[in-house]
């Protein structure tokens, strides 16, 4: 089993896939990881819509921000950010509604990460996207009020496809003491 710091690193993004599939295990475990991920007041203002089939989310990644620059993946989790579940019964917490959306927005990316981890975990590779508002609620027939902020590819790399080098700056030069601009 690898630490988390080594699951961290491991994970990357992914261009191109194979026609190997995800089984109905390892997806039940990416979707309970997304469920269990912290939210602000515990609102978990968040639903996942599970698509496998080939030309719907072919049309979905056409929607995203560089979709065309990835292959079609065996399947996706389109995460929706509820509304009626960012303000619930938990209000008095935030202090002004962009405190709110804010706070819901990260507990969707944080669903999200667990989920891209988990499958990092199970030796699946991913990739995240974000897809153009109007289009992805028209595509997965999402209510004007809800969101999909995020839409995340799940596959197997196809071997010899195109791989980024993943760097990272020194963390010398992104640490500040108490204040920015202080080392």
């Amino acid at each position: 089993m690898r630490s988390f710091l080594e699951l961290a690193k491991a994970r990357k993004t992914t261009y191109e896939f194979s026609t190997e599939s995800v089984d109905g295990r390892n997806l039940a475990l990416i979707l309970e990881a997304g469920r269990w991920a912290p939210s602000c007041t515990n609102t978990q203002p968040w639903s996942f819509i599970v698509i496998k089939n080939r030309e719907h989310i072919e049309r979905l990644m056409q929607t995203a921000n560089y979709g065309d620059f990835h292959g079609t993946p065996h399947l996706m989790v389109a995460l929706v950010l509820r509304a009626e579940l960012c303000l619930g019964k938990h209000r008095v917490c935030f202090r002004s509604k962009a405190s709110g959306t804010y706070d819901s927005y990260m507990s969707v990316a944080m669903a999200g990460l667990q989920m891209l981890l988990q499958a990092e975990e199970a030796h699946i590779d991913s990739c995240l996207l974000t897809p153009d508002p109007a289009k992805v609620k028209r595509l997965l027939h999402i209510k004007q009020e809800d969101a999909v902020p995020l839409l995340i590819g799940f596959g197997h790399m196809k071997p010899g496809s195109f791989q980024k080098k993943r760097e990272r700056r020194p963390l010398k030069d992104q640490l500040y003491h108490e204040y920015f601009g202080k080392n």
